[in-house]
């Protein structure tokens, strides 16, 4: 053991690198003998180095998942040659059920690292004997919601509904709950926050370069009308990342994370563009008028300059491409299906809408989940098995879900969530934090309008996606000095709470009021239950 140690000392290498080597060289070891394309030969290495880094900090165990969810896909894309995971992930992470049920248990890897996590933090409070709870952004504004939410989903159950497809419904947007209530108690300083941003950005990036390499070596740049070679939600994710990278510019925050947005930006605009994705065409400007009414006064001429440049750009692709034969010339006849009343698409979506719009008026209060639509025009059939529970049209179908009353609370919270992120934004100093909450408002918009013509709101990835920037938004008042709203819990000896006041070494009138706002909302006081046990 000494000459181990000496060689090792000689070597230079640190603790973290050792460990890295023996858990190499131990699914080397478990590949060769068990044979490589047996996930136990994985597991071997990716569940010890998961433990471990969760149990070292929560966070990092929470960022690597976010980059796996990024980097792996949900679905299949059917519309692109297989093989060398073309139309997948590679061979390594199809071995990550990420997303698919575990046996008998109706729940995914996903799910059971989420848990992980959160229970990880929670030992750990409970081991220091003290409990750091963060607030949610808009906390009143997510209750509502997830009173809705769950009240749907029980009513939906109650009245005899499909207890598999209601799961199936709310998945999504469980995940987008829970992260808004999880990620602030994660995130306790500037270093977490930049190992998610890190996630972000990488899992993204790899995503984009992917891309390009669909499109050049795999489809040889050629698509079908109806083709694509991204996954739905990727394009839609590439957007904030894009508008990121110009608030990092216009702020002058020209960090690591700022050089390595400079290399994968553009390639997210290409691949956006490229894609054929129709709602990235229609997002992408309405995101543009937001951000020009986020930015500075200031910048606005300038901005305005660009985004003129920007469309005269346009200008001159679409009169050189449009009508000719080039590849180049295919996300032109795409966007102009927009306005194709003929495109099947299309018709499909207005019969859709109408169906969704004649369930609203014969059921104001909601269906709740698990039950199908009304059916007042027969759809085509397409290929997707819940096509008459869950629409293209996911703003309607909260709707139609939740009922009137619930559209407007779930919608209200959405408003919150862009009005808290603007607000952020004005009031911070810092321009990295600032950059940050200034793409959670974009987030939400850009969600919202691509979900009002596409699947979104029921697409893990996408709400995992949101749920993580939107659960930022505390975190980034905190460590920008706009608030300091964390309740702080001693825990005694004998397992009780330290909330009487005898037990206080001071009693709690005694305690400073702070009236720092907390969110746009207004002041809010602070609650510091700590002491002495006497």
């Amino acid at each position: 053991m000494g000459r181990l140690r000496l060689a090792l000392r000689r070597a230079r290498l640190s603790p973290p690198e050792c460990l890295l080597i023996g858990l190499t060289a131990l699914v080397l070891i478990a590949g060769l003998t068990l044979g490589a394309g047996t996930p136990v030969a994985y597991a071997v290495v990716v569940l010890p180095a998961v433990v471990a880094l969760t149990w070292w900090r929560p966070a990092y165990g929470f960022a690597l998942l976010l980059g796996l969810v990024l980097v792996t896909e949900e679905f299949e894309i059917l519309t692109i040659p297989q093989g060398r995971f073309a139309g997948g992930n590679p061979p390594l992470l199809r071995l990550l059920p990420l997303y698919r049920n575990l046996g008998p248990l109706f729940a995914n890897a996903l799910e059971l690292w989420l848990v992980f996590v959160t229970a990880t933090w929670a030992v750990q409070a409970a081991a220091r004997r003290r409990w750091r709870l963060a607030p949610v952004p808009c906390g009143a504004a997510w209750a509502a919601a997830v009173v809705v939410i769950v009240a749907a989903f029980a009513a939906g159950i109650e009245r005899g509904g499909d207890i598999k497809v209601a799961l199936w419904e709310i998945r999504a947007l469980a995940y987008l709950l829970g992260l808004l209530w999880l990620v602030p108690q994660l995130v306790e300083r500037r270093r977490d926050l930049l190992v998610i941003a890190w996630a972000l950005v990488l899992g993204l990036g790899a995503k984009a370069a992917e891309g390009l390499y669909r499109y050049f070596a795999v489809v040889h740049m050629r698509l079908g009308p109806n083709e694509t070679f991204m996954a739905h939600e990727e394009p839609v994710m590439f957007v904030p990342l894009v508008f990121l990278f110009l608030l990092l510019t216009y702020h002058r925050a020209r960090s690591a994370l700022w050089r390595m947005l400079l290399l994968v930006a553009p390639a997210m605009f290409l691949v956006l563009a490229l894609t054929q994705r129709r709602t990235t065409y229609v997002t992408l400007p309405l995101c543009s008028v937001f951000f020009s009414f986020l930015i500075p006064r200031a910048a606005l001429r300038k901005y305005a300059c660009h985004v003129a440049a920007a469309v005269g750009a346009v200008g001159i692709y679409v009169l050189l491409f449009a009508g000719s034969s080039s590849p180049l010339a295919r996300p032109i006849e795409r966007g102009l299906t927009l306005f194709d009343s003929f495109n099947s698409s299309n018709l499909y979506r207005i019969l859709e809408n109408e169906n969704l719009h004649y369930t609203i008026t014969q059921h104001p209060w909601g269906i709740a989940f698990g039950h199908r639509y009304e059916m007042f025009y027969r759809l085509p059939r397409i290929d997707f098995s819940l096509a008459e529970y869950i629409p293209h049209n996911e703003i309607l179908w909260v709707w139609v879900k939740t009922g009137t009353l619930g559209f407007i609370v779930i919608m209200f919270f959405f408003a919150r969530m862009v009005a808290e992120s603007v607000w952020t934004y004005r009031h911070l100093r810092d321009p990295l934090l600032r950059a940050l909450a200034g793409i959670v408002g974009l987030a939400v918009i850009n969600q919202l309008v691509v979900s009002y013509f596409d699947l979104q709101l029921t697409y893990s990835r996408s709400m995992i996606y949101l749920g993580t920037l939107g659960g930022l938004l505390t975190p980034l008042q905190r460590l920008g000095g706009l608030a300091r709203d964390v309740v702080v819990v001693r825990l005694w000896t004998d397992g009780s709470v330290g909330d009487p006041a005898h037990r206080l070494a001071r009693p709690l009138a005694a305690l400073p009021a702070q009236e720092e706002p907390v969110g746009c909302c207004g002041p809010a006081p602070v609650l510091r239950l700590e002491g002495e046990h006497p």
